[in-house]
């Protein structure tokens, strides 16, 4: 059995995003995962405590990232999976702009550490890039510009 691009790229991407999804039990920051981290600290430079519940999380992006990725990859969507790459890359980008603005000014913990965590998410969202340029446009999207000229034109 062959399997063709897209679906090599789907799978690549689905894979990616479970990834990435995956990261948000992993530590990122100061020895502490996503899920325990409160969202406010995509917003708040210098933010602490403890997240309430897995939806006021970090977390709770990357759990979204993961379920439209998958769902990307099931029907070989690029449009979701770009989606999914979109959520994740704002989720990462907002966490780390806070945490360089909270060194900045002091607001970090002066022992803080960053941890492999978030360079999971990253790969991940490297690898889910690269499956949605693997998929390349439908076959259809490529030949249906073409196929106007092929008929008569009318008169």
């Amino acid at each position: 059995m062959r399997l063709g691009r897209r679906t090599i790229g789907a799978i690549t991407g689905a894979a990616a995003t479970l990834v990435c999804a995956g990261s948000a039990y992993v530590r990122w920051y100061d020895g502490r995962a996503p899920h325990e981290l409160p969202i406010t600290q995509l917003v708040r430079a210098g933010e602490d405590g403890v997240a309430s519940g897995y939806w006021e999380s970090v977390a709770a992006p990357l759990a979204v990232l993961g379920a439209v990725g998958v769902l990307g990859g099931l029907v070989r969507s690029r449009l979701l999976l770009g989606l999914a790459w979109l959520t994740g890359v704002a989720t990462i980008a907002l966490w780390w702009i806070m945490r360089l603005i909270g060194q900045a000014t002091d607001q970090a913990p002066p022992d803080a550490t960053l941890d492999y965590g978030r360079w999971l998410c990253v790969g991940g969202l490297v690898l889910l890039l690269i499956g949605i340029a693997v998929m390349g446009p439908r076959r259809e999207e490529v030949e249906a510009p073409l196929s106007v000229f092929d008929d008569e034109p009318p008169e």
